[in-house]
């Protein structure tokens, strides 16, 4: 049995991201989890603080890990996080700069559009969904090699036609 979210078998993996947080997000759980361990620590005792910080950093750890998204591209459909677009409605594909990502987000953006976005993430990718029945008009997804994904999603785009 296959979930909705894992590759197909026997189809290639042309693409690979995982929208992992960067080092910076890590140290400021850290931090905060931290400053919850003193607080307890404060009141509490020494073992008590040790033990919320250790608590605290491991579930914000887990959730970091586990909510972290994959976007791939295989041989059939283009993935971004838990959903799946079919190749044969992939329609024009942009990558975006820092500040038109900004704008694709904000001023310009549509509320039916499917976002997987990252604030840590600053470029993305647009890629508009050509099925007349899906709700979405385009998906909004942050990538740090938006180039390199725009490539591989109009390649196997043009490949499954």
């Amino acid at each position: 049995m296959s979930l909705p979210d894992q590759q197909r078998e026997g189809a290639e993996l042309r693409y690979s991201e995982r929208l992992v947080a960067p080092i910076g997000v890590w140290m400021i759980t850290a931090v905060m989890t931290a400053s919850l361990g003193v607080a307890y620590g404060h009141w509490l005792g020494t073992t008590p603080g040790v033990v919320a910080f250790l608590i605290s950093e491991t579930i914000v750890a887990f959730l970091l890990l586990t909510r972290t998204p994959v976007v791939t591209v295989d041989d059939d459909v283009f993935r971004a996080g838990k959903a799946r677009l079919p190749l044969k409605y992939v329609g024009r594909i942009v990558p975006l700069d820092r500040g038109e990502t900004v704008t694709a987000k904000g001023a310009a953006a549509d509320p039916r559009a499917y976002l997987c976005s990252r604030g840590w993430i600053a470029e993305s990718v647009l890629v508009e969904v050509t099925d007349q029945d899906d709700p979405h008009p385009y998906w909004l997804v942050s990538t740090r090699h938006g180039h390199e994904l725009a490539q591989a999603l109009a390649a196997q785009r043009d490949a499954a036609l």
